[in-house]
């Protein structure tokens, strides 16, 4: 389906990451306006436990993927530009933060430049993915910036299109496709607390569906099974406090965009399969009013990946499937994008420092997030977002 579909970016989740906002004397507290935020230890190395649950992991003999492989062409150089406002009437502020993902480089894309206004600094993730957080300190000098402030992000990016094609005759050498180094196996096939696929309810699941590889299935097959099986047996539904965690997903039949990618990428990795979920936008421009269960909608969208040995990553939208493809093998949004999406970061769960109350987990990350100290109260607190994309 084009990209342009006005069918298509109605329909997706909004993870809305939560506003975070620190206020001192006299009103001192923490205040959460989404999501309730788990404290998890810093993950800059894998886990004894971790560690131990990938040694005992299916090995997958290369050799299964022969016909495989994946076609990447430039699909177009656009500007990505968030900006993000807020209003705090009842509120003298004296420093605000404001912190947002630098697009990191994929195969799906590669980051040109990026800007924020005012100047952030980058700071690493506490995770074994180190991942580059934007965090712009504002310390307020007159009297304009103690109720208002205003952070933007300008990302140039290049995005590439994908499809994964086969051809059973196929003689001719294929690209050369990297392999993943020994590190990078271990970040994708580690358990977390999404993918927690060690789980008695995950694995009484997997048992039920029958999600083991097969012995004559390579990565490519047995993922495309999976995926037809979740395409057809869960139905698209948005709930904005819904705990993605895998054992309780597994326990449900419907669920959203990141509900589903987490699903795929926790059974492919339990069969010794790397994978993981990309969180980000729609390379799409946000349409005034558009909302999605009452809430204003900025084009938030999660997809998933998995690579297959000898062919590479390989991207997948089971909640397009869900909702869009009506053939009978459910395999439209399998192996198939249009380079119409931008990724703000891999996998759920980024932690970092954020310069004013400690540490803070973001599961999805894909709006600036907050923090501000002043006195006062937040009655009458509104912010505005925009979201657009140029070429």
């Amino acid at each position: 389906m084009p990209s342009s579909s006005p069918m298509r970016s109605p329909t997706f989740n909004r993870h809305l990451a939560p506003l975070v906002i620190l206020l001192t004397f006299p009103l001192a507290c923490l205040l959460h306006l989404a999501d309730v935020v788990a404290q998890t230890p810093a993950e800059t190395s894998l886990s004894a436990t971790q560690q131990e649950s990938i040694d005992a992991l299916p090995k997958i003999p290369s050799g299964l993927n022969q016909g495989f492989s994946i076609v990447r062409t430039p699909a177009k150089r656009v500007t990505a530009t968030i900006t993000f406002e807020v209003n705090t009437p009842s509120l003298q502020a004296k420093t605000w933060v404001f912190a947002m993902p630098e697009p990191p480089d994929l195969p799906g894309q590669k980051r040109i430049q990026s800007t924020t206004t005012p100047t952030s600094e980058i700071i690493a993730d506490q995770s074994v993915f180190q991942r580059p957080i934007r965090r712009c300190r504002m310390e307020v000098t007159d009297e304009s910036q103690r109720r208002t402030a205003k952070f933007r992000c300008d990302d140039e990016l290049q995005l590439f299109a994908r499809s994964l094609t086969f051809d059973k005759r196929a003689t001719s050498a294929k690209p050369p496709v990297v392999s993943l180094s020994a590190k990078e196996r271990q970040n994708f096939l580690r358990s977390t607390p999404e993918y927690d696929y060690r789980s008695e309810a995950f694995q009484e699941w997997k048992t039920k569906n029958r999600f083991r590889r097969l012995r004559t299935e390579g990565e490519v097959r047995f993922a495309q099974r999976v995926f037809q099986k979740l395409a057809n047996s869960y139905r698209y539904s948005y709930v904005p406090s819904e705990d993605r965690t895998a054992s309780l997903l597994c326990q449900s039949d419907a669920t959203d965009c990141g509900g589903l990618s987490t699903l795929f990428a926790t059974v492919m990795r339990s069969e010794g399969v790397p994978a993981r979920i990309l969180s980000g936008r729609w390379a799409i421009s946000a349409t005034p009013g558009e909302t999605i269960n009452d809430q204003p909608y900025y084009q938030y969208h999660v997809i998933a990946e998995f690579y297959a040995q000898g062919v590479g990553w390989i991207p997948l939208d089971t909640s397009s499937a869900i909702i869009h493809d009506r053939t009978k093998t459910k395999l439209q949004y399998f192996g198939q994008s249009d380079g119409d999406f931008i990724t703000y970061h891999v996998d759920p769960g980024v932690k970092f420092d954020t310069d004013l109350h400690g540490d803070y987990r973001a599961a999805y990350f894909q709006i600036p997030l907050m923090w501000v100290t002043g006195q006062g109260t937040l009655d009458g607190f509104q912010h505005q977002e925009s979201w657009t994309v140029t070429p």
